[in-house]
């Protein structure tokens, strides 16, 4: 009896647990899975979304149109956050010493050692991420007031020290660059990847498009030029791609800013590319805009801060503002003076909320080594990770989805964070919780959630400003603009980079910190088509030099650290470098995360350098494990993506002759239409695409030997012009004259009344004949019976799991389409154009997908299809497909 009591208890959370209509309105219909605003946070900064529940669990994650930094789009950490909630191995228990304890028990020792502080707390260490939570940075705050010897550190391995240190020489203090890219006419990145993964790419993406389609409208597309020593994917879609080497970044810099007149410049540089460059950024005026990247040096941040201010593209082109991040400073300094500190015996306490320095820190720092002196030590976080098994005592943490918060998007924009899932791990703490408990006046997080906001808001206005805010997703206005002037003396000119082989350290693009994420491992890289796993990225000269072939394995060794890597040549990467992706090779990641590829932290200087001249490679003879859905190289010779200058038009798209016969269609007929000049090939459609239809995960083997199950693909096409690569997403085509259809033995695929291909699983008997027919190969067989490993509280209850041994593909969200159709019905109306978004389109930050009714003529998808750049894959042979392409438009000259 006790035992159902107890059973019963945990599973009727109360509105306090989660999203509930008591704390804010659910949006979407009855017939819908009601959706509750909340903020997700990326390398510190938030992203508004709406999480999508069922029965209290959130099953689907979609972007918050009213959050700048999303948009109503999502990117592929967002999507797969709810894989990550119901990850079984999440931290479930207490541990000391690895040993389970009880609640009662951490509550003795943090009272002894509460008590063991000096009055001063001298000795207290707090070590956390990146933050720009009000809540978590004010009771931060209060801690230090009470424990005035108390210090507080982070943890960042992707902190950009240099864009700190530029910013103070060229203003005297820190800023955030926010680039308005909607407005921008001429863009130069210096190593900068405004469209790639981070916390303000949704909304960048989003502007650039804007800018490209008023650019068609206009007939003066904006220009794009990249400077960077390894392959983007702002690099892709470039007008001008410049290879650059490291050591040569500063000397190209100076040589714009020189052409363009900055004031003050103590010497020029040169360059072949410079003057081309510097006309377009000064034809540009205002409207031009030149941003760093992560791997600059100081003296290039400072640069561009000088040209951006010499252009006046403040308040055109880019804004200023104060950092959106609690208490700016060098993160690797930070870290660098608490290993220090722990060496000297100086820290005899030491609570990590939610960061692995263990594995995020160099390895050549020796924060683990350090870890061993501090008498009492505490990691909180959600998994059992790296750090965990080397502190004392380890809590697990509430995941952000079931927790209270609050947080900064890139642009300063608050948020509050609300429960929207009942909680998955019965004993978790909150980080607001733990850092109250210090204080001795111990709050839940939603407590001191809303003591920040009651003091922000006043308590007249309180409980309206509170309602408002966990209903629309925001907490306010971004961050006001500031108009620092430039230091007349901002040019200190930097050290050249040593000689040599350079080593690049840069962010996986697919993983972050979240190596425990199936979603994330099995979704190849767009520029590399590598997955579970990673490789050192050689530039073909080099590789060709030193007898080297895609996946063989070499030996990477720096000031006489070393490690085993797999090699993989990359046409685009500046020659003498190798870059090398931080956040694989893993220790204590679970069955998933664990030991997939390398650990580039193994390499990296103890100063958190992106670069390091002097690396040595040394072929092992040994091919490496590695899983590459894609060639290094592919061409595109096939001319599978055409490609238009400005005012020119493609042939209209024209039904070829069939020998299947002929249909009326005279209700709807959906349709697709994919603006390749549009898409950036960021993954986000294809995790939306798996998060929504329950796509299963196969795991390495499985992929490596074709048999991934991703309903939607995206092809990457190389060209030897710019932009250097078109990315072409593939879902089904929905084909009128369906290739799969007449050989199926079974008709367990078919045609609906509006034109949908789609699959009777109940009928399918794995045959296969439909795939061997289909010329775009976007049908997979269910090898094996996934549906085991689906657990029932994440997967879409719409979509119904498939058994081993039938065919599945791409449905154009079918139940997306009857969900509409049924609220339409009951509404006594007709389904209204653009009604209805298919997760893909949802998802996508560029909106670069367009569905709907192609029997419509006013619909934006006929529209489409009328257009000039219409096109549709492999035309020739007849099919008829309903997803059909926008064709890119490429610049006239991009000299």
């Amino acid at each position: 009896m006790s035992a159902s009591v107890a059973l019963a208890a945990a599973g009727c959370d109360g509105p306090e647990e989660h999203g509930h209509p008591l704390h804010a309105r659910a949006r979407g219909t009855e017939q819908e899975a009601a959706s509750y605003a909340s903020v997700l946070d990326l390398e510190g900064l938030g992203r508004g979304v709406l999480v999508r529940t069922r029965g209290g669990h959130a099953v689907k994650i979609e972007g918050n149109p009213q959050h700048p930094a999303s948009l109503g789009a999502t990117d592929i950490f967002a999507e797969a956050a709810v894989l990550s909630l119901h990850d079984p191995e999440r931290s479930q228990r207490i541990r000391h010493d690895g040993a389970p304890q009880m609640p009662r028990q951490l509550n003795a020792a943090l009272a002894a050692a509460r008590d063991a502080l000096p009055p001063d707390g001298a000795g207290l260490r707090l070590l956390t991420g990146p933050l720009a939570s009000p809540t978590l940075a004010r009771l931060i705050g209060e801690v230090l007031n009470l424990y005035p010897g108390a210090r507080w550190h982070r943890c960042d391995p992707l902190a950009d020290d240099a864009a700190l240190d530029g910013s103070l020489a060229a203003f005297g203090r820190p800023v955030a660059v926010l680039p308005d890219l909607a407005r921008a006419r001429a863009v130069l990145c210096l190593g900068a990847d405004p469209l790639g993964p981070g916390p303000a790419q949704l909304r960048q993406a989003r502007d650039w498009s804007v800018a490209r389609r008023n650019g068609r409208a206009a007939g003066a597309l904006p220009h794009l030029f990249v400077a960077e020593a390894s392959p983007s994917l702002t690099g892709a879609r470039a007008d001008r791609r410049i290879p650059l080497h490291p050591a040569e970044a500063e000397s190209f810099a100076r040589a714009v800013a020189a052409t363009l007149g900055v004031p003050g410049l103590a010497s020029s540089g040169s360059h072949a590319a410079a003057a081309g460059v510097a006309e377009a950024l000064r034809s540009a005026g205002q409207a031009g805009l030149v941003l760093a990247g992560r791997g600059q040096s100081p003296a290039v941040h400072a640069l561009a801060h000088a040209m951006n201010h010499t252009l006046g593209a403040a308040g055109t082109a880019l804004r200023l503002t104060a950092p959106p991040m609690a208490r700016p400073e060098r993160m690797t300094a930070s870290l660098a003076a608490l290993v220090a500190d722990m060496v000297a015996g100086q820290v005899t306490h030491l609570l990590i909320l939610g960061s692995n320095p263990v594995q995020e820190a160099p390895a050549a720092l020796g924060f683990a080594d350090a870890l061993r002196r501090v008498g009492v030590t505490l990691h909180a976080g959600l998994w059992f990770d790296e750090t965990a098994q080397r502190c004392h005592w380890h809590v697990p943490l509430r995941h952000p989805l079931e927790a209270w918060g609050d947080s900064r998007a890139f642009d300063g924009t608050p948020a509050i964070r609300q429960p929207v899932t009942r909680p998955l791990v019965e004993v978790a703490y909150e980080e607001a919780s733990l850092l109250s408990a210090l204080l001795g006046t111990p709050l839940t997080a939603r407590a001191a959630v809303t003591a920040t906001w009651r003091d922000v808001w006043g308590e007249e206005s309180f409980e309206s400003r509170w309602a408002e805010a966990l209903e629309t997703g925001t907490a306010g206005g971004p961050a006001p603009a500031i108009a620092p002037p430039l230091d007349p003396g901002w040019d200190r000119p930097g050290r050249p980079p040593s000689t040599g082989l350079t080593a690049i350290f840069a962010p996986d693009p697919g993983l972050r910190e979240d190596a425990q994420n199936a979603w994330l491992q099995e979704m190849p890289r767009p520029m590399t088509g590598i997955a579970w796993g990673n490789a050192a990225l050689f530039d073909p000269q080099t590789a060709e030099r030193l007898a080297l072939s895609p996946g063989d394995e070499v030996e990477l060794i720096l000031d006489g650290r070393r490690v085993l890597a797999a090699c993989w040549p990359t046409p685009g990467q500046a020659p003498g470098c190798v870059t090398l992706p931080l956040g694989g090779g893993r220790a204590a990641a679970g069955a998933v995360g664990s030991e997939r590829g390398f650990d580039a932290n193994l390499l990296r200087p103890a100063d958190g350098a992106w670069l390091a001249g002097g690396l040595e490679v040394r072929p092992t003879g040994r091919r490496a494990a590695l899983v590459a859905t894609a060639p290094p190289h592919r061409p595109d010779g096939s001319g599978a993506v055409p490609r238009l200058r400005a005012g020119e038009e493609l042939p209209p798209i024209t039904p070829q002759a069939s020998l299947h016969p002929s249909w009326p269609q005279p209700g709807r007929a959906w349709a697709m239409v994919i603006d390749v000049d549009a898409c950036i090939g960021c993954n986000a459609c294809a995790v939306a695409c798996q998060a929504e239809n329950n796509v299963p995960v196969v795991g390495p083997a499985e992929l490596a030997r074709g048999r991934g199950m991703h309903w939607l693909r995206i092809d990457r096409h190389d060209h030897p012009q710019a932009p250097a690569a078109s990315f072409q997403p593939v879902p089904c085509m929905h084909c009128e004259k369906a290739p799969c259809e007449p050989v199926c033995p079974v008709n367990a695929t078919v045609h609906d009344n509006e034109g949908l291909n789609v699959m009777v699983h109940a009928r399918c008997i794995g045959t296969r004949t439909c795939s061997n027919n289909c010329p775009y190969k976007v049908r997979r067989f269910n090898w094996n019976d996934h549906r085991p490993s689906l657990d029932t509280a994440r997967r879409n209850v719409e979509v119904p799991l498939r058994p081993r041994g039938v065919m599945e593909k791409c449905t154009y969200c079918s139940h997306r389409i009857s969900a509409a159709r049924s609220a339409a019905a009951v509404e006594g109306r007709a389904l209204r154009d653009g009604e209805i978004e298919t997760a893909c389109q949802r998802a996508c930050p560029t909106q670069a997908i367009t569905f709907g009714d192609l029997n419509a003529d006013d619909s934006a998808v006929a529209a489409q299809r009328r257009d000039g750049r219409s096109y549709a894959l492999l035309e020739h042979l007849g099919t008829r497909p309903r997803t059909t392409y926008l064709a890119p438009v490429v610049p006239g000259d991009t000299t």
